[in-house]
């Protein structure tokens, strides 16, 4: 595949991880004196990692682990949601149901509002039975869920956990609580294209110091005293050394990050406001959205994928969508479950009209510009404009 469009200019990345030359130049370091101690597991660089990650969400506690998905499974399983139900959006990555299921849990898929892309909170809440265990609710491209207090106080009063899937929302608050902090519990990916990244990582926060203990434990194959002295099922979901030691550097990064991701979506909705046939949803007042994606839609009547593709193969702009096609029409969850279309008409309408243009911490003015021009450029070809 071609690095450059059809003029020969450099195309623009959807997404992509910022580490300037001084960050490089501190790792390198970092990394040699991490090598040169011998201890790549659970030392130094993975507790300051947690206690500076923990300070920074305002959570009591943080468990560095090796994936968001590991961190999601160590609290179903520590919640003990065998043979109970789960509920969660299906406009979500398959990867959380998968961790449901592996759990002995029953996924209940949910659909999703077409204003925020979060989670249907009338929906959610109609599919809670005797059975749930709890619900997951997911920050959709860093938006935390405007319906969050209704959600922590219908599962308060129920006795079902509620779960953050955070993978988006490094950075992002609503009336000034951190995403992470606002559940029982929270759970982060630091995968490369998240705002935070370890190449490949996770974190679970909580202020729950049993469940922290508890995932101290099950991710080191539930160690006790040592690995001579197991007194839990257990995985091997630890964090190296050399992934804490870059989420250190990354954390000191994220607050500008957001702010840049902040400005430039401001950018993009200046040179598309007049774009009659391109819906941008708004951002809540109380709600510091992190832009992990700046998720936009299509008009019904436009061609989305020939749309993106012209996009993207004739003027050199990448570009994305979230979760589509949704968790209940993956293949794999089709096979298992018998899903078929039509079972969530808001989700498959929604997410078959997304565009996402590129957006990341290191895209500059004249990226996102020159994303502007083509996506008008194509919309007058497809005879929008």
């Amino acid at each position: 595949m071609s690095d450059s469009d059809k003029e020969g200019r450099e195309r623009v990345a959807a997404a992509k991880p910022l580490f300037s030359p001084d960050d490089i130049e501190d790792l390198k370091n970092t990394f040699a004196k991490v090598l040169e101690s011998g201890r790549l597991i659970l030392g130094e660089q993975t507790h300051a990692f947690e206690e500076e990650f923990k300070t920074y969400v305002g959570a009591e506690h943080a468990v560095a682990v090796s994936s968001c998905t590991a961190a999601i499974q160590i609290a179903l399983r520590y919640h003990n949601v065998q043979g109970r139900e789960v509920i969660l959006p299906t406009n979500n990555f398959v990867g959380v149901v998968s961790a449901v299921i592996a759990e002995g849990g029953q996924p209940v898929l949910a659909e999703m509002d077409p204003h925020t892309f979060c989670g249907d909170t009338d929906d959610i809440l109609a599919r809670i039975t005797d059975a749930t265990a709890g619900v997951i609710v997911v920050h959709i491209a860093g938006l935390i869920s405007p319906d969050i207090a209704r959600l922590r106080k219908a599962c308060d009063e129920k006795g079902l956990f509620l779960l953050e899937d955070a993978s988006h929302a490094h950075g992002a608050s609503i009336d000034g609580q951190s995403s992470g902090a606002l559940t029982d519990v929270g759970c982060f990916s630091f995968y490369p294209t998240t705002i935070l990244t370890t190449c490949v990582g996770g974190m679970l926060t909580t202020r729950n110091p049993e469940l922290a203990a508890y995932a101290r434990s099950v991710r080191h194959h539930g160690v006790g005293g040592g690995l001579e002295d197991i007194v839990l099922l257990g995985n091997n979901w630890c964090m190296s050394e050399l992934h804490a030691a870059m989420g250190r550097s990354q954390l000191q990064r994220v607050d500008a990050n957001v702010d840049h991701r902040n400005r430039m979506v401001s950018r993009y909705r200046e040179g598309l406001r007049d774009s009659t046939w391109l819906t941008i949803p708004a951002c809540p007042d109380n709600i510091r959205h992190a832009y992990y994606k700046f998720p936009t839609l299509l008009a019904p009547e436009v061609d989305c994928p020939g749309f993106r593709r012209t996009l993207f193969e004739d003027y050199g702009i990448e570009n994305g969508a979230i979760y589509n096609p949704p968790c209940h029409l993956q293949p794999v969850l089709r096979n298992k479950f018998g899903y078929s279309e039509g079972l969530f008409p808001v989700a498959e309408a929604i997410l078959s009209r997304q565009l996402c243009p590129p957006m990341h911490s290191a895209i500059t003015e004249s990226e996102v510009d020159r994303t502007i021009e083509s996506i008008k450029a194509v919309a007058q070809r497809f005879g929008l404009e």
